[in-house]
């Protein structure tokens, strides 16, 4: 699915799911990420009349120092491509960069935190994203 950028920025989007991935853990720390968790999660915006599916998922780690959700690689999946204002394509890296930005509004770490860990807020997992 083709947004420009100013529906990217404005894009909504709900949780789906979220789990662990012990063998992206191990990857992590062998790359030298002191990561406490890692995981990933998914999100999407339902279809409706006129309006297409899209989704949208991520691997992440709770970073052991900062105690911060982060976007593992800086890596975004997506159905998504974003256009310029002529209607090109700007390609998958600079896509997944717009999405990695829309993703700071949303407050996806207290839901992987919530899903992940059974509670109802991310106190304890460190609520913050980077």
């Amino acid at each position: 699915m083709r947004l420009s950028a100013s529906a990217l920025a404005a894009l909504a989007l709900n949780h789906v799911a979220s789990g662990l991935d012990a063998s992206l853990l191990d990857e992590l720390r062998e790359g030298g990420i002191d990561a406490r968790l890692a995981g990933y999660t998914e999100w999407h915006r339902p279809a409706s009349v006129g309006v297409a599916y899209l989704t949208v998922g991520w691997d992440w780690y709770l970073d052991r120092a900062t105690s911060t959700f982060v976007i593992a690689y800086g890596d975004v999946r997506s159905n998504i491509m974003a256009v310029d204002a002529t209607g090109a394509d700007l390609g998958m890296f600079r896509t997944a960069a717009a999405l990695a930005t829309r993703l700071t509004d949303l407050d996806w770490a207290a839901a992987v935190a919530a899903s992940v860990l059974g509670r109802n807020d991310a106190y304890h997992a460190g609520p913050t994203l980077q």
